[in-house]
């Protein structure tokens, strides 16, 4: 052949081959666990590694918390591995610039978002997110803010690597608060929330959280010092003076010891050697175009309109004619912030040429919910014909939280809501996704209108010290101090959180 023709072959096989390597790095991956679904556009492999660490960090928490060891996930984390800021502004167009990530278990799922990059600590933002939600799922407590930060501040830190775990290390940008930035007063980090703290201290309060936490759970003294002020502030006792009675000593005396912990005790072991079973699908190319888009979506207040994004959506979609994924996106997009007719044009079509699929049905049972919060003169209406729709996919999954929870909201229009029927549904969605505030919001005012307070007290204070609760913490305790339900808000409205992530989704950006 020659050496012309070997050459000539070779480059030919090299571009055949280039050709069909830009495709495979585009194409999202999706892997299922037991406990996670994990999407990400790295290759399978990488995604099926990030699967693996996952399962070994939600392993060290149970170890950690032995009451969590056999409790199985009754609603998976939806975990999105991101290139750049780009796209979790894609998911979150209203986030900071420095935001790397965050945590968001609104009424249609479980998700956390970060950005894949090693520039920001690594694994910690995804980490304190879910740490976050593993202490939602496993101790809704009403713990103080300053806890809930560093607890999560304290776990996310782990190293896994294929030899060893390793548990007590530090974030860069915690360790360099700690030694540059001028402390908060440890009266303001115990009583004070991050919603609280002014933006250019967050860094700060962040840091003396976690190295708080870390030196309280670092002795057994100490130890049992903390559960004792936990146990009296969740109690609703005042928190400066429950710290102080626990630890026999002022606030000063306490800061000062803070200051002179430099020594960090870390915990090692062999890494468990864990391999989840996984299932493991490429998405379809329309999931290049739409698939942040439609999560950005199910974060979306319903009746916020952004005309250019609603026609991107629509001429994205249009390039896949008939594509299952494309179609759910696009009629998500008109009941969102469309055209609610054009809407139920595509579900009408999909129910008709497949009448039991599960998230046909409950997207066009949603779809009717959400036309009924934009248009207040057919809600009625539009709530009822909701139900039908919602029955069916009840019936094809009976331990599914959206359905559920959608069917009890489609009944909030009725004059006896909430009946029994209503607080059994929504005290079932609310066992199996406890980390959805929105649902322990309407499930607590639920039982406040039925006159079950002590019930209603117990569900609704752990969102009062929720560090980011914002206008629902303010609600629950408004309606806590006046004893009723007041008003309660449309699904959806409690995702208002997702236009600007809070500092939670950014635990290893300093703040500026």
């Amino acid at each position: 052949m020659g050496v012309r023709g070997l050459v000539v072959r070779a480059l030919s096989s090299l571009a055949a081959l280039l050709l069909l390597a830009g495709p495979a790095q585009a194409t999202w991956v999706r892997v299922e666990t037991d406990r996670f679904v994990v999407y990400g556009h790295g290759g399978e492999t990488s995604v099926r590694d990030f699967a693996t660490k996952l399962t070994t960090y939600d392993w060290v928490l149970r170890s950690f918390h032995p009451s969590t060891k056999d409790r199985p996930a009754l609603t998976k984390v939806q975990v999105f591995l991101l290139s750049d800021v780009g796209e979790l502004q894609r998911v979150a167009p209203l986030s900071r610039p420095s935001t790397q990530g965050f945590y968001s278990a609104v009424n249609e799922g479980v998700f956390a978002f970060a950005v894949n990059s090693p520039d920001f600590g690594g694994d910690d933002v995804l980490f304190h997110e879910y740490a976050h939600h593993f202490m939602l799922e496993n101790f809704p407590t009403a713990y103080p803010a300053w806890f809930i930060e560093g607890w999560a501040e304290y776990f996310m830190t782990t190293e896994i690597t294929k030899e060893h775990v390793k548990i007590g290390g530090y974030n860069p940008a915690r360790a360099f608060a700690i030694f540059n930035e001028t402390w908060l007063p440890m009266s303001e980090l115990l009583a004070r929330s991050t919603a609280e703290t002014r933006p250019s201290r967050v860094n700060a309060y962040y840091s003396e959280a976690w190295l708080l936490t870390h030196y309280m759970r670092s002795d057994p003294t100490r130890a049992r010092q903390l559960d004792q002020a936990l146990r009296a502030i969740a109690d609703g006792k005042d928190p400066v003076k429950s710290m102080e009675e626990a630890t026999g000593g002022s606030l000063e005396r306490l800061a000062a010891s803070l200051r002179r912990y430099r020594k960090l005790q870390t915990i090692q072991f062999d890494n468990p050697g864990l391999v989840p079973k996984m299932a493991v699908t490429v998405l379809p190319r329309s999931a290049d175009d739409l698939l942040l888009d439609s999560v950005r979506l199910v974060l979306s207040p319903t009746g916020r309109v952004d005309a250019g994004f609603l026609n991107g959506v629509r001429r994205k979609a249009a390039r896949y004619p008939g594509d299952r994924f494309a179609e759910q996106t696009l009629a998500r997009a008109e009941f969102v912030m469309g055209d609610v007719a054009a809407g139920e044009a595509v579900m009408k079509r999909r129910l008709e040429a497949q009448a039991n699929d599960l998230e046909d049905l409950l997207l066009a049972g949603t779809g009717q919910l959400m036309a009924g919060m934009r248009d207040r003169a057919v809600q009625e209406a539009r709530y009822r014909a909701a139900r039908p729709l919602l029955g069916k996919a009840y019936g094809l999954d009976k331990n599914d939280f959206r359905t559920l929870y959608a069917y009890a909201l489609s009944r909030s229009i009725e004059p006896k809501y909430p009946n029994d029927n209503d607080l059994a549904a929504l005290r079932e969605a609310h066992y199996l996704a406890p980390s959805v505030q929105e649902i322990t919001f309407r499930y607590g005012a639920g039982l406040l209108q039925k006159g079950q307070r002590a019930d209603a007290v117990r569900m609704l204070t752990p969102l009062i010290n929720d560090p980011h609760g914002g206008e629902m913490a303010a609600q629950v305790r408004t309606m806590l101090e006046q004893g009723g339900a007041g008003s309660l808000p449309d699904a959806g409205s409690s995702q208002d959180a997702a236009k600007s992530p809070q500092p939670s989704g950014q635990p290893s950006a300093p703040a500026n």
